[in-house]
């Protein structure tokens, strides 16, 4: 599924493509593909789109009259720029033909993604961002992560859910896990300050690098352009179960979390019992302590 990187990487493609360019032509090919404003939709010929904005894993595409298409790219959405004489490849849905003779294509063979159209960008982004919604992964700081410390989640578990942090996935949460050797099922109220700010770190860093390199190409995804992501050569552990850590050459452990396969390093990523020279848990419940500490003293 393409994540943050990959779904930025085809908005800085499109942009030089679509924003400026005037829609002349609109082709329908597969109209439960268009998720809402299906019967609005051809009444965009006519008009250009002036930006492309993207949050998390979604691209907000506004035109000059305020209405604003939403694309969600799924599991193997793709979205291509051709001349117009070009042909269609299968599995297109959408086609966009622009004042530029060049058209926009939509293509998703899975059929996990879609197309919504709104009246208004403040309508698609309270459709699309909301309370359920976290922070763009670009723009993660600590403090949007500090609540963690009363929270009792798993730490991977949260981050695919989006509500915290919003454009992460199965390869950049292993990548960015294992940077900061933080466990997978690590329970979050007993990661320390230092801990979370760490992650932000290397969650930053990880994403900036896949992005230099356009991405990560495994199977389907391309640029707008069509040329693949050269991160995949960069990848420590996503893939690799079984295989020696490049960092300590211990073998990486697969495990299944959330449904998807999960891979770490059991030696450079250990879960954490306390943070701070305390435990977290014992911090949030005194009692809990107080019982623990006299089961101790009278084993």
């Amino acid at each position: 599924m393409p994540e943050l990187p990959e779904v930025e990487e085809v908005r800085r493609t499109l942009i030089p493509v679509l924003v400026g360019a005037r829609i002349m032509d609109i082709k329908i090919l597969r109209p439960d593909y268009i998720r809402s404003g299906l019967d609005a939709l051809p009444r965009l010929c006519g008009h250009k789109v002036v930006a492309i904005d993207r949050h998390g894993k979604w691209l907000f595409c506004r035109l000059d009259h305020d209405q604003t298409l939403v694309l969600h790219l799924g599991m193997s959405g793709r979205i291509s720029a051709a001349p117009v004489a070009g042909g269609v490849e299968k599995h297109t849905h959408l086609v966009f033909t622009l004042d530029s003779q060049r058209q926009v294509r939509v293509c998703d063979p899975r059929r996990f993604g879609g197309v919504w159209l709104h009246e208004t960008m403040e309508q698609a982004r309270a459709a699309h961002i909301h309370k359920g919604v976290g922070v763009d992964a670009l723009l993660l700081e600590f403090a949007d992560l500090q609540h963690w410390r009363r929270a009792g989640g798993r730490l991977k578990t949260t981050l695919l859910s989006q509500r915290d942090v919003a454009g992460l996935g199965n390869i950049y949460i292993d990548e960015a896990l294992w940077l900061a050797r933080l466990h997978p099922q690590q329970i979050l109220n007993r990661l320390s300050d230092r801990q979370i700010q760490t992650l932000v770190e290397c969650i930053g860093a990880v994403l900036a690098q896949s992005l230099r390199l356009g991405g990560t190409t495994l199977r389907d995804y391309r640029n707008v352009a069509l040329q693949e992501g050269r991160f995949a050569k960069k990848l420590q552990v996503y893939g690799r179960g079984g295989l020696p850590c490049k960092r300590c050459g211990a073998g990486l452990k697969a495990i299944a979390i959330s449904g998807r396969t999960t891979v770490f390093c059991p030696a450079c990523q250990k879960r954490i019992t306390v943070a701070d020279g305390r435990d977290k848990d014992a911090a949030a419940n005194p009692r809990r302590t107080g019982k623990r500490a006299r089961n101790a003293n009278s084993g």
